[in-house]
């Protein structure tokens, strides 16, 4: 296969693999996915020293936050001495989706700013924030042709309400390597075995997290009041297992076995 770059460029190459992200350029080669779509949702990112972080949000636990329309999530990082808090609300105006961009500490503060005293006092020791909008879309019917796959957010963008975006985009990576390693198939038929294995689990996990954006911020009331309850009555890591321990490597093997 023949690559053309902007350059102008060429290169061949026996297989083209997508990683390009949600606005995947590779993508119009494998399916009409269409362009990404704004959610309505923004997300804040913040930084803390742990000296300045109030004793409650150094424990090593992560905690969750939920309320109408809004919530946050913070944890220790980097052996305790930082705090990162992650939180997510309305977007208004804002659709920019760049992990670079800034934000303004105080858009950030007046979101939150009828929360808890505890919440808005570990938000008063942050000094800065990153801001970007949270794109969507539907998965898609197909991650290969021919030679060519997708992978990571090209294939599968998906919400950061489980953190399983890095991590599925590693699973692909992982699963794909073993389906190439066997040198008995033809590159295509490598593929479409990684779409195969891939491409349920990272669609459960996608539509999961995108259920995620309305069960974090629903409004007081019955259906609130029921998701509390089902959140308490689990454990999380337990009743999500699935995603956590999954072993990509083994699912290559499992799939040989199958033939």
């Amino acid at each position: 296969m023949e690559l053309t770059f902007t350059d102008g460029t060429r290169e061949v190459a026996d297989v083209v693999i997508g990683a390009d992200g949600v606005h995947t350029t590779v993508g119009q080669h494998v399916t009409e996915a269409g362009s990404p779509r704004f959610s309505g949702i923004c997300a804040w990112r913040c930084l803390v020293p742990a000296d300045s972080a109030p004793e409650f949000a150094r424990r090593p636990v992560q905690t969750l936050w939920l309320g109408p329309d809004r919530h946050l999530v913070h944890y220790p990082i980097s052996a305790g001495t930082q705090i990162n808090i992650v939180a997510f609300g309305p977007a208004y105006d804002w659709t920019t989706e760049s992990w670079s961009a800034e934000g303004r500490i105080e858009d950030l503060r007046a979101e939150f700013a009828d929360w808890a005293d505890d919440l808005r006092v570990l938000l008063a020791a942050a000094e800065c924030t990153g801001r970007w909008a949270l794109l969507d879309r539907d998965p898609l019917p197909r991650w290969t042709n021919g030679p060519v796959a997708l992978l990571g957010d090209a294939a599968h963008p998906m919400f950061p309400f489980f953190a399983q975006g890095a991590a599925q985009a590693m699973e692909d990576a992982a699963v794909l390597a073993g389906c190439l390693a066997d040198q008995w198939q033809a590159p295509s038929a490598a593929l479409r075995r990684y779409e195969d294995i891939r491409r349920p689990r990272a669609t459960r996990v996608q539509q999961m997290s995108r259920g995620r954006a309305q069960s974090n911020h629903l409004p007081d009331g019955a259906a609130q009041q029921a998701r509390d309850v089902s959140f308490s009555s689990v454990d999380p890591f337990a009743h999500n297992g699935w995603i956590y321990w999954h072993d990509a490597e083994l699912s290559v093997r499992e799939a040989r076995a199958a033939g």
